[in-house]
């Protein structure tokens, strides 16, 4: 058993970097299409080598590290990526685990840790841009987490159990996924700002931050920092998937192909928000999630609670 999650969270481990390759070509089609513009279309065909070729580059260039940066400064794109495939280790033992895991609880941990990434990133760089952009970061994903927290402690009561798993195969969510549309959408947008997207991409604001907190970051230490990047924003559509709008029976075939359909179609709302709106000021970004996102996700909490005591 031992030897067979190992290999299985190995495959995991290899799709969801095959899956951030291509999910980079994708955006760089849907905003080139969404623009009016051509996307990647030179690098075999139709493009569809583009992400190996940018990953060789990338990773055959000299990696630069600052002068005055701290010893820690290499280790931070390791930490990084492993706080992504320890994210991802809730699939594949969620099927032997289902009855007495708390991947809900585990997931919140790791999108806490995640958090320390930037402020990290930031100190270790010992440069003004890194520092401004990893306190934005830190700022921007502790507020949001509050929201998120109590979203998935919504998604607990409903679901009547602390594991993903449990919540697929209790029905609730194909159901209540479509009652609770304004409580998806709020989910949505504390995905956005957790994942740093725009329009909530204040952390790496181009034009007062060239990167912000991975200004410092080149060649290979930032690639891991973007396939990082991108296998959050994966995990969190799949963690969507699964709390809010899952079928019962999973694992049958239908079942998995409409899973990931619908993974899919998160991805590209990712996108699409990015080509269609613009990025928020930093104070109105913090704004909405005390005095707009907070109250509207604790009134659905308070009203759930008061129905279940009835």
């Amino acid at each position: 058993m031992g030897l067979y999650l190992l290999a299985t969270a190995v495959l995991v481990y290899l799709g969801v970097l095959l899956s951030v390759a291509y999910f980079t070509l994708m955006e760089r089609k849907c905003l080139s299409s969404l623009g009016l513009r051509l996307g990647p279309n030179k690098v075999s065909v139709g493009g569809i080598l583009q992400p190996v070729t940018d990953g060789m580059k990338l990773f055959m260039k000299e990696f630069a590290i600052p002068a005055n940066s701290a010893k820690v400064f290499l280790v931070i794109p390791s930490i990084s990526l492993l706080l992504c495939f320890v994210g991802w280790q809730l699939f594949p033992s969620s099927g032997f685990s289902a009855s007495c895991s708390n991947d809900i609880l585990f997931f919140l941990v790791v999108t806490s840790l995640n958090a320390h990434v930037a402020i990290m990133s930031g100190w270790a760089s010992n440069s003004k841009y890194a520092r401004v952009g990893s306190v934005r970061g830190f700022a921007q994903v502790i507020s949001y987490e509050i929201c998120l927290s109590i979203t998935l402690v919504i998604v607990i009561f409903l679901s009547g159990g602390v594991s993903l798993f449990s919540s697929s195969e209790s029905g609730w969510s194909l159901w209540w996924g479509l009652a609770w549309v304004p409580l998806i959408l709020s989910w949505m947008t504390i995905c956005l700002a957790e994942t740093n997207r725009a329009p909530f991409d204040m952390v790496e604001a181009e034009s007062e931050l060239v990167s912000g907190f991975n200004v410092e970051y080149s060649a290979g230490g930032f690639a891991v920092l973007f396939i990082a990047e991108y296998g959050m924003i994966m995990l969190m559509c799949t963690v969507t998937t699964w709390s809010f709008l899952q079928n019962p029976k999973v694992w049958a075939v239908s079942g998995v192909v409409w899973m990931f359909v619908k993974i899919g179609a998160l991805m590209f709302f990712f996108i699409w928000v990015r080509a269609s709106l613009p990025r928020l000021r930093y104070d109105l970004l913090m704004l909405m999630c005390w005095v707009g996102l907070l109250p509207a996700v604790l009134g659905v909490y308070g009203f759930i609670t008061y129905v279940m005591k009835i």
